[in-house]
């Protein structure tokens, strides 16, 4: 099997995040980066995005295409475009959708690199969180995102921060070593036993920022340490990903802009473009799991 087909059999068979469409009638599921009014403060100068129209690219169970979708049905205005590689998880976020009564959101079985052949006008946000790191070429998928980005539009990314996921990959490399090629309900048994077995010093057991998925649900666990492909990025590493597509850093969820500002009143002497590349080891630490970041195409 492919790695790609690796990765659409993992989410097939562990629908991540896991979700209980009947959950839908008590709470909606909040979060960062493709909050409504965080769209329209970073992407859209705090104007409001009437008439957004929204894609969701590898949307999994559908916490943000949900989100989203809702914050925009009680407006009445603006549309959001789901897609996922996973039929499996389509399915659950679907499911969510119609518990809801969603009529703004609509549904596509995908890989993301397809979409310049979807014949899809471009979109005026995108949401990919949780999905770049995943791919064999991440600049490449940035760069197909790019390709149905509407002019003066945005993107809310999400990407893994590798200080964050200490102790990540050498459990990864040791669980793959001594599970080869066993079928996937095997591997987990086989990851769960040596996470158990692990040592209190060892790096994976002290990151307290992982302890949900340890202890969590089997996709959770199988996300973290049994997946095919992923990777984790350093902010330097970030910024030249975004310049490599072409994309503009509009902010970062803690916002660097602030951090900036307040340097500059303390009497530092760095322009913007001269402080992310100054400060990004110290941005690395304050963003210690995921990187949630703001972004545009650089037109010309």
């Amino acid at each position: 099997m492919t790695n790609d087909g690796a990765v659409r059999a993992q989410y097939e068979a562990y629908p991540y995040p896991v979700r209980d469409p009947a959950d839908e009638a008590r709470r909606l599921i909040t979060g960062s980066p493709s909050h409504i009014l965080e769209i329209e403060h970073f992407v859209f100068a705090g104007c409001q995005a009437g008439g957004l129209r929204a894609l969701v690219a590898g949307g999994g169970t559908g916490d943000g295409a949900i989100m989203l979708a809702q914050q925009l049905f009680d407006r009445g205005t603006g549309t959001v475009t789901y897609l996922d590689m996973s039929a499996a998880s389509l399915a659950v976020a679907e499911a969510r959708a119609e518990a809801r009564g969603l009529d703004n959101i609509s549904f596509h079985n995908g890989s993301l690199l397809d979409l310049p052949n979807l014949g899809w006008d471009p979109f005026d946000y995108i949401d990919c969180c949780g999905v770049l790191h995943h791919l064999a070429a991440p600049e490449a998928g940035l760069q197909t995102l790019v390709s149905v980005l509407a002019d003066h539009g945005g993107m809310g990314l999400m990407l893994y921060g590798e200080l964050g996921r200490i102790g990540v990959y050498p459990a990864q490399r040791a669980i793959a070593r001594r599970s080869g090629d066993v079928p996937a309900g095997e591997r987990l048994a086989l990851a769960r036993r040596l996470v158990e077995a692990l040592p209190e010093g060892n790096w994976l057991q002290r990151n307290d920022h992982l302890s949900d998925h340890l202890a969590g649900d089997d996709a959770g666990f199988y996300d973290l340490l049994l997946h095919s492909r992923d990777r984790a990025y350093l902010v330097g590493e970030v910024v030249a990903l975004l310049a490599a597509a072409m994309v503009a850093l509009i902010d970062g969820r803690r916002s660097l802009r602030q951090i900036h500002g307040r340097l500059r009143a303390a009497g530092a002497k760095l322009n913007w473009t001269g402080f992310q590349k100054e400060f990004s080891a110290l941005y690395d630490v304050l963003h210690p799991l995921n990187m949630l970041l703001f972004a545009g195409a650089v037109l010309d």
